[in-house]
């Protein structure tokens, strides 16, 4: 039996110590890409923030002080992950942000190609923000 063209994907947990190098390279690979943005927390359900928004960025900081393409290195304990959206052409600068304090954990999920269609957040309260790329 056919059962057509096999989809594969792969989940890749990113270690803490990459987060900064990491996203800067997130960033520079998918800035303009569309996005969708949803909270996913036990407490409080699930929402949608954002839906097919452009991606400005993806920055780690870590101690008030931003790590990697956005500025200064400094060793610390684990501070906050911001997600910046730009305006729905594409054009100019960042119109919202979207922050996840204290992450304690990121993965993401990849095709057979290596394209990444998902990256999820976990913070210290087991609340996820679940960012979805638009193929």
């Amino acid at each position: 039996m056919q059962l057509g063209l096999s989809y594969k994907r792969y989940q890749l947990d990113i270690p803490p110590a990459v987060w900064a190098e990491f996203f800067d390279q997130l960033t520079e690979e998918n800035r303009g890409r569309l996005i969708t943005l949803k909270l996913l927390d036990d407490q409080l359900g699930d929402f949608e923030v954002l839906r097919h928004t452009p991606l400005y960025g993806i920055t780690y900081v870590a101690g008030g002080v931003a790590r990697g393409a956005a500025g200064g290195d400094r060793p610390g304990g684990r501070g906050d992950l911001v997600v910046t959206v730009g305006r729905p052409q594409g054009l100019g600068e960042a119109t919202y942000a979207h922050r996840v304090v204290c992450p304690q954990a990121v993965s993401i999920v990849t095709d057979e190609d290596g394209i990444v269609l998902s990256c999820t957040i976990t913070n210290r309260d087991q609340a996820q923000s679940k960012i979805s790329f638009q193929s």
